[in-house]
């Protein structure tokens, strides 16, 4: 017999930033390495339907490695753009920084965010801030987090 009513989830609450721990998986993609990052906390919020928007923010790398990793150098140039795209988009409104995803052409970092948040303005100013790549971005309704689930395994 099914119930006549959903599972209900917990109100919205997202530890703070410090708080935060990260897992790093390891595979491939293209017959290059894919290293992907990915926040503990945002395993908890998987599927939240408060943070229903996939939000990735990829920045191509300016020296691709097809089948290898940035090298050294550009690692740490990312390093930057990543602290300054978290620190937006965090700044924007209700989000979580859920995981990254690193290739020998890109990077991605994927948020899941609340409805409402300006995310051309985000993208606008990112890409005001940035001169050492390019940052392009996506946002499309992902309320399941499957894109999530596809890259990090349910507790």
């Amino acid at each position: 017999m099914r119930w006549p009513f959903s599972k209900k989830h917990p109100p919205l609450s997202i530890p703070p930033r410090d708080a935060q721990r990260w897992t790093v998986a390891e595979g491939d993609v293209g017959g290059g390495p894919l290293i992907v990052p990915s926040n503990d906390a945002a395993r908890e919020l998987a599927g939240h339907p408060d943070l229903p928007i996939k939000l990735g923010l990829a920045v191509p790398l300016n020296r691709p490695a097809p089948g290898g990793l940035p090298d050294a150098d550009e690692n740490a140039e990312l390093g930057r753009v990543e602290d300054l795209i978290v620190e937006r988009v965090l700044a924007a409104g209700v989000a979580v920084h859920a995981m990254s995803l690193t290739t020998g052409v890109m990077k991605e970092f994927v948020f899941y965010v609340a409805p409402g948040m300006d995310i051309a303005t985000v993208h606008t100013r990112l890409r005001d801030e940035v001169s050492s790549h390019d940052v392009q971005c996506m946002a499309v309704k992902d309320p399941k987090w499957a894109s999530y689930r596809e890259f990090v395994p349910s507790p």
